[in-house]
């Protein structure tokens, strides 16, 4: 349903907060991964929410955006006093969100996947990386690994084969034809006692990691990056993701790492 009513109130001039400038980027995650943003737009977007300064420029980043047919009924109406465009936005980002909780929510009950739920190919996005741990916990039974690596079209990762500390199973992620393919990729004999990371406390900030990966060009100096992929893994200070890019053509990469928790604890720009 297109956000088409316009604010009323001097609502709109309030100052904006973090909280609400994470809501927005929700949306803009929820839109991208829908298909209503191009990869472009999503980045420019998700930028601009920095920078903003009020509700009203941050109602300019999704006042065009629609909320699926099916959702019209769970949104609120908002109360006449308020600025019900960020309303309607708000409460798009969190019913979008609670969807896609629904969808993996119906796989762990061994329900037939959603149509929605069979376009999340792409890992590089909120939707498809979400989907990607929750597979993972439901079909292993847990979210524990040793390393983690995604890329766009496919992820790998390790963690310990029971009752051997010393062995590693290597496992490979794909989504073909709207299902999720989790299968086992042989074994590694040098791993690494007292490493995994629990992915489950990833899962609530995948928004935020997603959001700072699709900034992260300009974060990092890279443009038009030709490659790129995440690494979860146990760092110095704790389990992070480590976002990787790269511009091979023009020889220039970047990196930064954000914690489980999502707050960004060191960026590597190209240009340093």
């Amino acid at each position: 349903m297109p956000n088409s009513r316009r604010p009323r109130t001097p609502t709109s001039r309030l100052r904006a907060r973090d909280v609400e400038r994470d809501a927005v980027r929700d949306v803009l995650d929820a839109a991208y991964s829908d298909g209503q943003l191009t990869d472009v737009e999503h980045r420019n977007r998700t930028e601009a929410t920095r920078s903003a300064r009020t509700l009203a420029d941050l109602d300019r980043l999704v006042r065009d955006l629609q909320v699926a047919p099916d959702l019209r009924d769970a949104m609120p109406t908002p109360p006449p006093s308020r600025d019900t465009r960020w309303a309607v936005a708000l409460s798009a980002a969190v019913v979008l969100v609670c969807g896609i909780v629904v969808v993996t929510s119906a796989r762990d009950n061994d329900e037939p996947a959603t149509a929605a739920a069979a376009t999340t190919t792409e890992l590089t996005t909120a939707a498809g990386f979400g989907r990607m741990l929750d597979e993972i916990a439901r079909q292993l039974h847990d979210s524990q690994v040793d390393q983690l690596t995604v890329y766009p079209e496919y992820a790998t990762f390790s963690r310990q084969v029971p009752g051997k500390p010393g062995l590693a199973q290597r496992y490979e992620y794909r989504v073909g034809k709207g299902q999720a393919q989790l299968t086992e990729n042989g074994t590694s004999s040098n791993r690494t006692e007292g490493v995994p990371v629990d992915l489950a406390e990833l899962r609530p900030n995948v928004p935020r990691v997603i959001g700072l990966l699709h900034g992260a060009d300009r974060t990092l100096r890279v443009d038009d990056p030709t490659r790129i992929f995440l690494d979860a893994k146990r760092g110095d200070d704790g389990p992070v993701v480590s976002i990787h890019l790269w511009n091979e053509d023009a020889g220039t990469q970047g990196f930064l790492t954000v914690g489980f928790d999502g707050a960004v604890r060191s960026v590597y720009r190209a240009d340093q």
